[in-house]
């Protein structure tokens, strides 16, 4: 019997709103099943982000204003971002780690997602904006990965 690993992860986050958001939340699923496009091919990319330091707070600032939204025009789409408190992923004497998920269609969509981002006319002149005293970071890490036939908990619908 093949369990709907996604149903339920969207099932456990109706549950943990409570009776009040319930009814949100079912518009909110109904959406995001219509459009988010997950099939077998859906893979998802674990970006990690070692900073230099005093470079968190601008990088958070821009993902917050205007990154993502040039994700979404490019196909992409991010799933939840995460700042390290401690562990190897920390980089000592760095300025920090931005860990971040996001959601292609397929590897060959993240391919040209990402291509088509390099080569954008607003991020382009957003990063030479805001990096302007610097790069944000000094080291970068990506791995794509595949979703198993057995859920776990955490992100709820999110995926």
């Amino acid at each position: 019997m093949k369990i709907d690993r996604r149903g339920m992860l969207k099932g456990a986050g109706m549950a943990a709103m409570g009776a009040a958001g319930v009814g949100v939340m079912l518009a909110g699923v109904a959406a995001e099943a219509q459009d988010s496009g997950i099939t077998p091919e859906t893979v998802y990319e674990l970006r990690t982000y070692h900073l230099n330091p005093g470079k968190l707070e601008p990088i958070l600032a821009r993902f917050r204003t205007k990154e993502r939204a040039i994700f979404a025009r490019c196909g992409m789409h991010p799933v939840a971002y995460w700042t390290v408190l401690d562990g190897p992923a920390l980089t000592p004497g760095g300025g920090g780690t931005l860990i971040y998920i996001v959601r292609h269609k397929s590897r060959a969509a993240a391919d040209a997602s990402w291509a088509q981002f390099r080569a954008d006319p607003e991020w382009v002149a957003l990063k030479a904006e805001t990096e302007k005293d610097g790069p944000f970071t000094s080291a970068q890490e990506h791995t794509f990965m595949k979703l198993t036939d057995f859920k776990g908990e955490g992100l709820g619908d999110r995926v």
